[in-house]
C-alpha cells in the first residue's frame, strides 16, 4: 500500500518538475526573427530562428551586457554598409554564438570587456569583420575576405584556433590584430593583403601559421613577447618580424 501511495506523488511531482523546466526554458530564451535591440532588461538569452537580411544600416544592437546570442546555424547579411551586431554601448560578458555574419561594413563590433565569440563566420564585410574590446576571447571563428582588417582586439586579448583567409585590400591591412598583453595561439593566417598577424608587446604568440602574406610582413610582433612554435613562410616582406629588445623567440620556422 505504500509503495501504491508513492508513486502517483512522484509521478505528479516528476511532471511539476518537467513543466517547470519547460516553462523556465520559454521564459529565459527569446527567438529572434528580425532586426532589433537586444536588451538584458528584457531577455538575458535569444537564439536566431531564420536567417535575416537586411539593408539597413545596422541589425542587432546590444545595449546592455551579459547577454548571449545562439546564432543557431543561421546568417545574418546586409547590404554592404553598418554593423550586423553591434554594442551600442560598452558591454561585458555577451557572448556571440554559431552562425555567420556577411556584408556589413563591419561583421562583429563589441566594445567593452570580457566578451565571447566562438565558432562564427565574419566574412566579406567592406572594412573589418570583427572587432572586440579588452580581455576578450574568439574561438573557433573564420574571418575570411573582409576588406581591411580579418579581426581586431584590443589590450589581454585570446584568439585561439581560428581561421583567417583572403582579408585586406592594401598595405595597411592586416589580418589578425592583437593588442598588449594578448595570446595568439593554434590560428591559421594565410593570403592576406597586407600583413598577417600583428602582435603588440608583452603578448604570446604560439604555434601560429601564417603564410602567403602580400606585400607585408608574416608576424610582426612587438617586443618583449613570447614568441614560439610558429611557422612564417612564403610572406613577401618576410616571415616574422621583432621589433624592439627582450623577445623569448625559440623554435619558429621562418625561413
Amino acid at each position: 500500500m505504500q509503495t501504491r501511495k508513492t508513486l502517483p506523488l512522484a509521478g505528479a511531482l516528476l511532471g511539476t518538475l518537467l513543466w517547470g523546466a519547460l516553462a523556465w526554458a520559454g521564459d529565459t530564451v527569446k527567438p529572434i526573427e528580425e532586426c532589433g535591440v537586444l536588451t538584458a532588461r528584457q531577455q538575458s538569452a535569444y537564439v536566431l530562428v531564420r536567417s535575416i537580411f537586411t539593408q539597413s544600416p545596422n541589425c542587432l544592437v546590444i545595449d546592455s551586457s551579459n547577454i548571449t546570442i545562439d546564432m543557431n546555424g543561421f546568417s545574418i547579411q546586409g547590404g554592404g554598409s553598418g554593423t550586423g551586431i553591434l554594442a551600442s554601448v560598452p558591454v561585458e560578458g555577451v557572448k556571440i554564438r554559431n552562425g555567420f555574419v556577411r556584408n556589413f561594413a563591419v561583421g562583429i563590433s563589441l566594445g567593452g570587456t570580457g566578451n565571447v565569440v566562438e565558432n562564427v563566420s565574419v566574412t566579406n564585410n567592406t572594412d573589418t569583420g570583427l572587432f572586440l574590446g579588452a580581455s576578450s576571447l574568439v574561438d573557433h571563428v573564420v574571418a575570411q575576405g573582409n576588406f581591411k582588417f580579418g579581426i581586431v582586439m584590443t589590450t589581454a586579448a585570446t584568439i585561439k584556433d581560428s581561421t583567417l583567409r583572403g582579408n585586406g585590400n592594401n598595405p595597411g591591412s592586416i589580418g589578425l590584430s592583437v593588442g598588449p598583453g594578448s595570446t595568439v595561439t593554434g590560428n591559421t593566417i594565410w593570403a592576406t593583403i597586407g600583413t598577417g598577424l600583428f602582435a603588440s608587446l608583452g603578448s604570446t604568440v604560439i604555434g601560429n601559421t601564417v603564410f602567403d602574406s602580400n606585400p607585408g610582413i608574416g608576424m610582426s610582433v612587438i617586443c618583449p613577447s613570447n614568441v614560439q612554435n610558429n611557422t612564417a613562410t612564403a610572406n613577401t616582406g618576410g616571415n616574422i618580424s621583432l621589433s624592439g629588445i627582450g623577445c623569448n623567440f625559440a623554435n619558429n620556422v621562418a625561413p
